[in-house]
């Protein structure tokens, strides 16, 4: 069989071309790519400053940061803006539970609890189908679920159906809150940390007794799964 060179199957070029293009004024990142489609090559990062009321927001380099010197905080730019469409006409408060879960985030990390990756989440949301994540900060849920919130607050989407609990980024209120709804939906899958035998039971796994299903744990690893 004949061989062929790889770049056969290589898309077309597209040809640079000097546009004028200032984010914001004339070029729209949500609008339609030009037709032909076309590279630009910059010698410096571009930047767009935005102002929101009082409050600046600029974004670089897939960075986007509250510059309120009491509100300030740098989140992924791709992560503000599905919060921005999520939060509509909401932004003012949208910019202080930012602030807000960035710190608490923050305090959570330095007492040792670490989140779990996308990648692990999926995981464990293809045990049930989950729809909702329970727990986690809002900068840091995936976008594959259709509902998000942690207690009192809801990040998107309805709290509602299948469920995927991150019980370590929960405070013991929230616990507490969501320990009260459990007993209402056997539809959840817990993420969590292995306990000792001699500590008090948590309440999935005190209900856990009365069920027949069993626990799987992740292998060399302190966290574990539990499924009702």
């Amino acid at each position: 069989m004949p061989s062929k060179l790889l770049a056969v199957d290589d898309p077309l070029l597209l040809l640079e071309r000097e546009v004028h293009a200032e984010i914001g004024i004339n070029w729209f990142l949500d609008r339609e790519i030009p037709k032909g489609g076309y590279v630009r090559i910059l010698a410096e990062s571009l930047l767009l400053e935005e102002h929101l009321g009082k409050t600046r927001i600029r974004t670089t380099e897939g960075l986007t940061t509250c510059m309120e010197p009491h509100r300030g905080w740098t989140i992924a730019s791709s992560s503000w803006i599905c919060f921005r469409k999520r939060w509509l006409d909401q932004e003012q408060e949208l910019i202080t539970v930012i602030q807000e879960e960035t710190k608490r985030t923050e305090e959570k990390e330095e007492a040792g609890c670490r989140s779990p990756t996308w990648s692990i989440l999926r995981a464990l949301q293809k045990i049930n189908k989950a729809k909702r994540l329970e727990g986690e900060a809002v900068m840091s849920a995936p976008p594959f679920f259709q509902s998000a919130g942690r207690g009192d607050l809801n990040f998107w989407g309805e709290d509602d159906g299948p469920t995927v609990v991150v019980w370590e980024s929960l405070s013991e209120l929230e616990q507490e809150q969501w320990s009260k709804k459990m007993g209402k939906s056997k539809d959840w899958v817990v993420w969590c940390r292995s306990w000792k035998k001699d500590a008090e039971q948590r309440p999935f796994e005190v209900d856990e007794k009365k069920s027949s299903q069993t626990a799987a744990s992740k292998p060399n690893s302190k966290q574990e799964r539990k499924r009702i």
